[in-house]
């Protein structure tokens, strides 16, 4: 009975402090909700939370949000590990695969490209065919992943399942604008101008502007892929602006430090030396990788082609 009491009373711990934290990052107070997400993850670590991987995986997110890849990393593993031990079935199948893509994804940032896409691949096959939402989830995660690694198609074929698992739930579905902010990116990946990518991308906006509002980090992400694909094609002021918007948006709700930042601050220096400021885009280049190795491990392909570039830039 007391044993019975200590879990519960720690399963409210989290819960309470996963509420706090959560709120505090959506105010744009990012010391607090580290604060709250470590007390949460130390609560995590000390309670049986068999039948609640469905926290872990909260947490999980909510640390990838913070850019905190270790944390986020370690509440994954223990989401799939609370997951994976209980019998087999619906019930266990749709969090632990949850909780995969979770994993999954943490492993994506980090670089280990074989262990997530394992990871995603193993979540696949536990999504029931009915259960669309929870597959489109799956196909965007191997969209990314696919994108990352420069399988373009694909990356388009996941996609664009998930976009057909979505019908049934009408336009305005949020992660319907997940999907085309990922075709944006991918068209933008592929170059070449492709003047689809800015119809998925402002499409998005359109979207998330409508459910969040226009001060959004999601608003301001599909803003920074418009301000990518409007650079392919030449139209440097307006990608200028869109760029500017979304940094302005991540900085004021995510923090000056973020990871989003940095994309923000890369593609800005790239329109900068377009137009022949290259002291501005050195000084853009030279912040993004500072922002970069602080999220980001010393080895990363990105940190090391960034560093690569501020190296060989004259002065």
């Amino acid at each position: 009975m007391f044993e019975r009491y200590v879990r519960h009373r720690r399963i409210r711990v989290i819960r309470r402090c996963l509420i706090r934290a959560v709120h505090c990052r959506r105010r744009g107070w990012h010391a607090e909700a580290e604060r709250w997400a470590r007390r949460a993850t130390e609560a995590a670590r000390q309670a049986d939370l068999a039948g609640h991987a469905t926290l872990l995986v909260d947490l999980a997110s909510l640390w990838h949000g913070l850019t905190r890849y270790a944390e986020a990393h370690e509440c994954a593993r223990m989401a799939v590990e609370s997951s994976a031990a209980e019998p087999p079935g619906p019930g266990r199948d749709g969090p632990l695969a949850d909780a995969l893509v979770r994993m999954g994804d943490v492993e994506r940032r980090q670089a280990r490209y074989a262990t997530a896409e394992a990871h995603l691949r193993r979540a696949s096959g536990l999504v029931d065919e009915p259960d669309r939402e929870r597959a489109a989830t799956v196909r965007l995660a191997l969209g990314v992943l696919c994108k990352e690694t420069g399988r373009y198609d694909e990356a388009e074929t996941h996609y664009r399942e998930a976009l057909a698992c979505l019908e049934r739930h009408g336009a305005d579905h949020p992660m319907r604008a997940d999907a085309l902010h990922n075709l944006a990116g991918l068209a933008h990946a592929r170059g070449g101008g492709d003047p689809a990518g800015e119809h998925h991308a402002r499409a998005a906006i359109e979207i998330r502007q409508r459910a969040l509002g226009p001060h959004h980090d999601h608003v301001a992400a599909d803003l920074a892929v418009l301000g990518a694909v409007l650079a392919d094609q030449g139209r440097h002021a307006e990608a200028a602006e869109a760029l500017h918007r979304a940094m302005s948006i991540f900085r004021e709700r995510l923090g000056a430090d973020h990871y989003e930042v940095a994309v923000c601050q890369v593609n800005l220096a790239h329109l900068d030396d377009l137009q022949g400021r290259a002291e501005e885009a050195g000084r853009r280049y030279r912040d993004a990788l500072r922002i970069k190795r602080r999220a980001l491990d010393p080895g990363h392909p990105e940190v090391e082609r960034l560093s690569a570039l501020v190296r060989a830039r004259p002065g």
